[in-house]
């Protein structure tokens, strides 16, 4: 099957339909900045180089512009017609049309990130969300943040792909040690968060971990503290 064809005709249809809207994108109840603080609290976004993987209509610049930060921000997408109202409506952007199981990524980015890229079914999911995340995570300097839709439901729609996280977990640990899974924002999805640097201390703590904590709790010399 051509998943590309599918997924172009799939956008084209709702753009035709909704325009310029959140529906176009699936997204019907208003959630998109959740799903952004979410996804971007991998890390610090400010004077970051951004790359969004199947971007959409651009959005998630719009929300870090909202925020008042500085980066650098590329989308890829695979539908030209939403990439246009994108290059309108965020003058400071960067877009490309962009096949991910096709096209190779050009150049380094500090994080990927990544919404509802795996929303849709299709035959071997699995396959096709740890090809993209090795393909990804090769490309980033930081980190890749990704969501997906949780298999823990009471109701499936029959075209919405639904997917374990034990099972993207062991995906991510093949791709690197240093990850973390959120299953906390909203009871049908879950992110994943993929670190590039799992350096440790030599008490095997993570470094970047270790050295965002207070300097009391790095040691036991807290405890010490304590009346």
């Amino acid at each position: 099957m051509d998943y590309s064809k599918k997924t172009k005709d799939r956008y084209d249809e709702r753009l035709a339909k909704f325009g310029y809207n959140p529906k176009t994108l699936g997204w019907l109840k208003g959630r998109q900045g959740i799903r952004f603080s979410v996804l971007t609290s991998i890390g610090t976004m400010n004077n970051s180089n951004i790359l969004d993987v199947g971007c959409g209509f651009g959005d998630l610049c719009g929300f870090l512009k909202y925020k008042k930060l500085k980066f650098q921000y590329l989308g890829l997408e695979l539908n030209p017609n939403l990439i246009e109202y994108g290059k309108d409506r965020y003058l400071q952007a960067n877009f490309k049309i962009f096949d991910i199981e096709k096209n190779n990524i050009i150049g380094k980015y500090d994080w990927v990130i990544i919404s509802g890229l795996f929303n849709f079914k299709r035959d071997n999911p699995y396959w096709f969300i740890e090809f993209v995340l090795r393909k990804v995570f090769r490309s980033c300097r930081k980190g890749v943040s990704v969501d997906f839709m949780t298999s823990y439901v009471d109701f499936k729609n029959r075209n919405a792909n639904y997917v374990e996280p034990e099972k993207i977990m062991k995906i991510c640990k093949k791709i690197t040690p240093r990850m973390s899974l959120r299953h906390d924002y909203m009871p049908f999805k879950f992110c994943v968060y993929l670190y590039k640097n799992d350096k440790k201390t030599t008490n095997n703590i993570f470094m970047e971990y270790y050295r965002s904590l207070d300097k009391d709790f790095r040691t036991n010399k807290w405890l010490k503290k304590i009346n």
